[in-house]
């Protein structure tokens, strides 16, 4: 198993979140499993096009991951098993997807596509460049040469879509209406916005969040810990609880024992390299 976290070049910092690489070599007739948290956009390309990688989000059905694939916003877990092979991926935020236009957020929530679909030929070129390439200095190159390439002048969304993200990652800020102010937008232009942009309605987005954070608090406080963890918006333990069962399809506990290896290992990495442990808590200036 390996994992290598990257930065983008400067001029993409907003827009990406950050390049990672995950090869895995399971046992001869094993698969290897593992999950990923809620999060914003993914390009992920296999290197090698024949292995065969499923995952599902929450409990939808198991999908089939397209060899070059753009994965949407996530309010759910999502649970990953494949074959021997090494995916690199591309994380986007809400403000690269902004300036990308390629469309609402909210219709590729929670869902797998082809990278075609939205990139066009030009993904099948990253591909073609990264199955080619020596090392890992080679491979940040190209994607950085070829995200560069792909982003068009800013969008006039941008700076509000990045005061909206900001203030969704406030634990001070409790409500979209509060959301609403902090970004100083309308609640209309809110609720659009975050449709058009980060994929789910405040409110949901604010929930997300809030887990996230109560969840990453409780694995780096360990037992025994629980109930300072938790952030202070949940009216008890309980309600956290009920929030994971929606965010996670179960408990706490039982995620974090269902959860390979690599998903520990990813944690301090991310948290290392791209300053948070997860995705969906990155801040974005």
């Amino acid at each position: 198993m390996r994992m290598v976290y990257w930065k983008p070049q400067p001029e993409l910092e907003g827009l990406v979140s950050g390049y990672h690489l995950y090869a895995v070599a399971p046992p001869e007739g094993e698969l290897h499993r593992d999950v990923f948290q809620p999060a914003w956009f993914n390009l992920r390309i296999l290197i090698d096009p024949a292995t065969r990688w499923t995952v599902k989000f929450g409990t939808s059905a198991p999908l089939r991951v397209p060899d070059v694939a753009l994965f949407g916003p996530s309010s759910a877990a999502c649970w990953s098993e494949s074959n021997e092979g090494t995916v690199i991926g591309v994380g986007i935020t809400p403000r690269g997807w902004a300036r990308l236009g390629a469309g609402e957020a909210g219709k590729l929530a929670n869902r797998v596509v082809p990278a075609q679909s939205v990139f066009g030929e030009a993904s099948q070129q990253l591909a073609n460049k990264l199955r080619g390439a020596r090392d890992d200095r080679q491979i940040v190159g190209i994607l950085d040469q070829w995200l560069l390439a792909q982003f068009p002048p800013p969008h006039r969304d941008e700076d509000v879509v990045t005061r909206i993200g900001a203030a969704l990652l406030d634990p001070a800020i409790k409500t979209s209406t509060a959301t609403a102010a902090r970004a100083g937008v309308t609640q209309r232009t809110l609720e659009r916005l975050s449709l058009k942009t980060f994929g789910f309605t405040p409110k949901l987005l604010l929930r997300r969040a809030r887990f996230l954070r109560s969840l990453h608090a409780l694995i780096r406080g360990g037992p025994g810990r629980k109930a300072v963890a938790i952030d202070a918006g949940y009216t008890d333990y309980s309600h956290f609880i009920r929030e994971a069962h929606e965010f996670l399809g179960m408990k706490p506990t039982q995620f974090l024992e269902a959860c390979g290896p690599m998903f520990t290992r990813s944690l301090e990495l991310r948290d290392a390299v791209l300053g948070a442990p997860a995705q969906a808590l990155t801040q974005v200036d």
